[in-house]
């Protein structure tokens, strides 16, 4: 029998007695088989074991699955810290199922069964399987480029159409438009009145709000430009650029809006002279009291508050954005105002469809609508009568 560790050695009570056992499978059967590793009078000895055994494979870590990809995640120098953070989150799902093999020996069906496994779990969803997968094949990659490993045993591993965790069916939120204006109103005296109205009505992300600096508002051609992003992390927050080249855009903002802003600039001066030197200035529009930045969470709960306050349905932060878009698309008169919307929005024409398709029942209603007005008042909609109409001098008899 052919047998591959998979882990690292662990430690359990089998009635009076500990064991350490390593996981590891059958790779003709491709059966999970533990296997033990030796018996121990107590938990103490146990441990020690366990950890000696670790330090006696140091040597052959090197060259594993485990050390490729913790090394590929620590060489990411290019990548936001919102997916860095996803790249180390699975890391450890990467080493339980595959970490102790030596790249020399994985093959694809090791790949295979371990993507197998995660989808069968009930764990993960199908887009965390997707995550792990994409990590491994690009560390996997690189081994290659690097010569390490002549070809990527995951290249041609593809996600399992059937994953066990059930997904979760969220009913998107959407304010009626009676509910916007009820928003609008009860957040017009706020700090952060500016940052809740473009929100709910262009559809900014609350990574975008959030990262605003008064050089980003055109005072004279009345426009906001969308280039960083302030990302909630595990620590708190992370600034980066936006989230990508379509999501960089500059839009155009109506009067009442810039008048909103004008008043949040004013506020702000007053706000500077009242903290004094505890002022940070970092030139951003939705700022605490001493001008630091706000933190995504912080925002929510203000958000969360203000609406439990008012009455109205919940709603997150994304869902200000999911109701601006889907108002907007809901308006649109033809495809080029779809088009404009999605610049708006920073999407794709094609993101927005799939995204908002929710909404375009009622489109088609009012196209159709349009339809049947035209016909029912164009002179096509008279009634023909073959009895008093006369020979149509565009048909020729045959004799």
């Amino acid at each position: 029998m052919a047998w591959k560790a998979t882990g690292q050695p662990t430690v359990r009570k089998q009635r009076d007695k500990w064991v350490v056992r390593v996981d590891g499978i059958d790779t003709v059967t491709g059966n999970h088989r533990p296997r033990q590793l030796g018996t121990y009078p107590s938990q103490r000895s146990a441990f020690a074991a366990a950890r000696s055994m670790k330090a006696d494979d140091r040597s052959t870590e090197r060259g594993t699955v485990s050390w490729l990809v913790r090394r590929y995640v620590a060489g990411r120098t290019d990548i936001t810290e919102k997916a860095r953070q996803q790249y180390e989150w699975a890391i450890p799902h990467i080493e339980n199922g595959l970490g102790a093999i030596p790249l020399a020996t994985l093959d694809r069906e090791d790949v295979a069964r371990w993507i197998e496994a995660l989808a069968g779990g009930g764990r993960l969803s199908k887009r965390s399987v997707q995550i792990c997968r994409t990590v491994l094949r690009a560390a996997l990659t690189e081994a290659v480029d690097e010569g390490l490993i002549p070809r990527s045993p995951a290249a041609r591993v593809g996600l399992p159409r059937v994953v066990a965790k059930p997904v979760k069916e969220k009913e998107a939120v959407v304010w009626t438009a009676e509910q916007v204006d009820r928003f609008l109103a009860a957040t017009a005296d706020h700090r952060w009145a500016i940052a809740f109205r473009i929100s709910v009505l262009y559809g900014l992300r609350r990574s975008e709000v959030l990262a605003l600096r008064w050089d980003d508002v055109g005072t004279k051609a009345n426009t906001l430009r969308i280039d960083e992003s302030l990302v909630a992390t595990n620590q708190g927050a992370a600034w980066g650029n936006a989230k990508n080249e379509r999501s960089r855009r500059t839009i155009p903002i109506d009067a009442d809006t810039m008048r909103v802003f004008a008043k949040r600039r004013a506020e702000q001066a007053a706000e500077r002279l009242a903290a004094g030197a505890e002022w940070e200035d970092d030139n951003l529009i939705i700022a605490t009291r001493s001008g630091r930045l706000v933190l995504p969470r912080s925002y929510d709960r203000a958000l969360a508050r203000i609406v439990d306050n008012s009455g109205l349905p919940r709603l997150t932060s994304h869902g200000l954005r999911h109701t601006a878009a889907s108002h907007m698309v809901q308006g649109a008169n033809d495809l080029g105002e779809l088009r404009a919307i999605a610049d708006l929005l920073g999407h794709s024409p094609e993101m927005l469809m799939n995204t908002y398709a929710h909404a375009l029942p009622r489109s088609q209603a009012a196209v159709v609508d349009r339809i049947g007005r035209r016909q029912s008042s164009g002179p096509e909609s008279k009634t023909f009568d073959h009895r008093t109409a006369g020979p149509d001098p565009q048909i020729k008899l045959r004799r």
